[in-house]
């Protein structure tokens, strides 16, 4: 939706997750950018004041500053990594070694300052996977914005607020992307190989993602056209496209109806790779918002295994047999996939479709722990 604005083209987005539609309208959305900077000038100023009551900065500096020292006299740069590569240095178990004689430091320094680390429930996300003075934090921040009057600035800093606490979540920064166990400690992070620590204050986060927010709103401004662009909440493979949009916009409805629509570019889920829910828990948690994990196509939960990819065909052919009732005749369709398992021929032909060209797009950029690249196929689908 993003990239049709800049290029002056309307645009329907549908999705079923209700998190990802808020992040859709929200970057598309314009606003009032002087009162979500007073709003966001606000909050930061009375997250200070609340923190000044609180012993974690001072911990957290001190915490730091040792780890700090403690990397390094142990890890130095360049030549730790160095002697690994050269074999000198086992790093597991000298990780292992090192990783124990830093929590000693910890736990003494825990015990000097009164900070409860841990939360009483690990019922929900935001339970498990944060460290207490973080969720004191987010939980004031958020009544703050609740404080909002303007619903678009009300958006925008929540989801500010969502970005922030993603950022913030008690892992090592090896498993961000698949979470495994909180970590309430100093560890041994092999990907930064040095000890590292989890977080105890959203405060540099919330500066950051602020700063930065404004930053995109205030450029995006700029590149932006007179064009309709909107999110719809709904399942792809039964929305009625106009019948939703018409409630949310009326004027974009009556053009969409009489025009119709030109195409479709998307990149859909690949086969048992990500669970999407599970990604924003933290967000399902925060807002209230209603998980629809039943719905997602092709969900990590239910494999790669031969009904799995069925239940994947099934899921893709129904949302191209219900979007094309929507598209003008001569529609052309982009669809991104990983198709390592060649289901996308038979996708095509479920929904009367033809793949008239295939764009190989290589993926070297990852962030993930393995960074292994792959290669993904734009695919080009027509009427057959």
């Amino acid at each position: 939706m993003i990239q049709s604005s800049e290029l002056g083209m309307h645009a329907i987005g549908i999705d079923v997750s209700t998190f990802n539609t808020l992040i859709g309208n929200c970057k598309v959305s314009k606003y009032d950018l002087s009162d979500v900077r007073t709003e966001i000038n606000r909050i930061t100023k009375v997250l200070k004041e609340f923190l000044s009551n609180s012993h974690t900065p001072e911990f957290e500096e001190k915490l730091l500053r040792l780890l700090y020292e403690f990397n390094g006299k142990y890890f130095p740069v360049p030549e730790y990594k160095y002697r690994l590569e050269r074999g000198e240095i086992d790093e597991v178990q000298y990780g292992a070694e090192k990783e124990k004689e830093f929590l000693s430091i910890y736990f003494e320094l825990v015990k000097e300052y009164p900070i409860k680390i841990s939360q009483d429930n690990a019922d929900i996300f935001l339970d498990k996977w944060y460290l207490q003075p973080v969720r004191e934090e987010m939980d004031f921040v958020f009544g703050e914005i609740k404080k909002i009057n303007n619903a678009e600035t009300k958006k925008i800093i929540s989801v500010i607020l969502s970005r922030t606490i993603r950022s913030c979540r008690a892992t090592t920064h090896a498993d961000l992307a698949t979470l495994v166990e909180p970590i309430i400690a100093p560890y041994y992070c092999a990907k930064h190989g040095k000890i590292c620590t989890p977080l105890f204050s959203i405060i540099k986060w919330w500066n950051t993602y602020t700063k930065d927010t404004i930053k995109r709103l205030e450029e995006f401004d700029k590149l932006r056209t007179n064009t309709f662009q909107v999110c719809l909440t709904g399942d792809s493979r039964t929305t009625d496209i106009f019948k939703e949009l018409e409630k949310k916009n009326p004027a974009f409805a009556e053009l969409a109806t009489k025009q119709k629509i030109k195409g479709i570019f998307s990149s859909p889920p690949y086969v048992g790779l990500i669970d999407y829910h599970e990604q924003h828990a933290y967000a399902y948690d925060l807002f209230g918002f209603e998980r629809k994990d039943d719905l997602e196509i092709g969900p990590l939960f239910k494999g790669q295994g031969k009904e799995a990819k069925q239940s994947y065909i099934q899921g893709i052919s129904d949302v191209l047999n219900n979007c094309k009732k929507y598209l003008v005749e001569g529609y052309n369709i982009f669809l991104v996939a990983n198709d390592k398992y060649n289901l996308y021929p038979i996708i095509a032909e479920n929904a009367e479709m033809q793949i008239v060209n295939q764009y190989k797009r290589p993926v070297l950029n990852r962030t993930e722990k393995d960074k292994c690249a792959y290669a993904e196929i734009i695919f080009h689908l027509k009427k057959k």
